[in-house]
């Protein structure tokens, strides 16, 4: 983790306080070198250049879109951008896909090449500026905003060095005119993100950290058992929230320190009573993003809703990692969505009576979501037999 590194802490030792000391005027610029000099330390310039590059392009199309460009242009920007995302990312769990569907059909000699293939290292946060950088476009082109124009404006919102490495995912429009007044930060401000930092730190140190040493030594159990398998579903559960949502406030709090919102990713979400909360209140600069970007655009709630959520939930799935078993979580939420959803059409009333039916919606959306957890942390192979066992145990085998 970025902000556990003892370089970082140097970083912002300076950064911080460099900032509090410039000149109105020179914050902005304060700000792009400090931000391009946490990359270039994490990233390199491997790691820089694409997203060099691609700011380049989105900026360019940006402005271009604004100055009537046609449509051609916002097209092929965001092909570029997914293309690089995909080819960095996926390329190589692509290839290899391929090559075990090939293989299995004894066509080994065409499986050969594939099967070797390693991508490049991918730079730096990629998925997250990718998809920054698609919300950009799709709100210039689509809703009609105001592109942004001044060129350090549009390099501060690329590699903020806060939201980098893992989010959250920035809105442009809720970003950028931020930047144009830049200031201090009043105390009650600074003392509000530091608390937020430090609270950060300690649910991923002291609660993320500890929660991994006791996944450790369940996985050691020789055998798969419900009381385990269990365990693992909620211990994993909490581990994930609590790093990531640790990651988030020191994220936000370091923002914030510098006068600077970005916005919430968590909102107590084990407290949902259906999933259609859950993803509201879990991830949410991600969840908004592929409603927003993937769900809405292939038609939402209009049309072929089923198909829709399955879809959406599947890229969900995937932009965690490539390999299946992300796809897998990601379809098994679009599943449960799915038929929430239905549920809701059929029977309304049972997805609004409080009291016990509360509890039991509780249950049923914690027990959906933990079970995904498994799908999320181990091989398919591995959630087969753990759910093999837990199976066998309640059927009395």
């Amino acid at each position: 983790m970025i902000f556990l590194d003892t370089w970082f802490w140097i970083f912002a030792a300076v950064a911080l306080p460099g900032y509090w000391l410039c000149p109105s005027r020179a914050k902005l610029y304060w700000l792009l070198a400090a931000s391009a000099v946490f990359h270039w330390h994490f990233a390199g310039p491997a790691g820089m250049a694409p997203i060099l590059v691609l700011a380049v392009i989105t900026y360019a199309v940006g402005i271009g879109i604004a100055t009537g460009v046609r449509r051609g242009a916002f097209v092929a920007a965001c092909v570029t951008l997914v293309g690089a995302l995909a080819f960095y990312k996926y390329s190589e769990f692509g290839a290899g896909s391929l090559a075990g569907l090939l293989g299995w059909l004894d066509l080994r000699p065409w499986a050969a090449g594939l099967s070797s293939w390693t991508a490049p290292v991918a730079p730096l946060a990629i998925s997250f500026f990718t998809f920054e950088f698609v919300h950009y476009l799709y709100e210039v082109r689509v809703h009609g905003r105001a592109p942004i124009r001044n060129p350090f404006h549009f390099g501060v919102f690329a590699i903020f060095f806060p939201s980098l490495a893992s989010g959250p995912i920035k809105r442009f429009n809720d970003f950028v005119p931020q930047l144009e007044g830049l200031r201090n930060p009043g105390v009650d401000e600074v003392l509000d993100g530091a608390r937020r930092v430090i609270r950060g730190l300690f649910k991923k140190v002291c609660i993320a950290d500890l929660l991994v040493e006791l996944i450790v030594i369940l996985e050691e159990v020789p055998h798969w058992t419900p009381p385990v398998v269990g365990s693992l579903a909620v211990l994993q559960g909490f581990r994930i929230y609590y790093d990531f949502a640790g990651y988030s406030d020191m994220a936000i709090g370091l923002a914030r320190m510098l006068g600077l919102r970005i916005p919430e990713n968590f909102d107590r979400p084990y407290f949902s009573t259906s999933l259609r909360e859950f993803w509201r209140r879990w991830h949410m600069s991600l969840s908004t993003w592929i409603r927003d970007y993937v769900y809405v655009p292939l038609g939402g709630n209009r049309t072929r809703r089923g198909a829709n959520l399955l879809i959406a939930m599947v890229l969900c799935g995937l932009w965690h990692g490539a390999a299946w078993n992300f796809a897998l979580w990601g379809l098994w939420h679009g599943l449960g969505l799915a038929l929430e959803a239905g549920v809701r059409r059929a029977r309304p009333a049972w997805l609004e009576a409080g009291g016990p039916m509360r509890g039991l919606r509780w249950a049923v959306c914690y027990g959906w979501v933990s079970y995904g957890w498994l799908l999320f942390f181990y091989p398919i192979g591995t959630v087969a037999d753990m759910t093999a066992a837990c199976l066998a145990w309640a059927s009395g085998g």
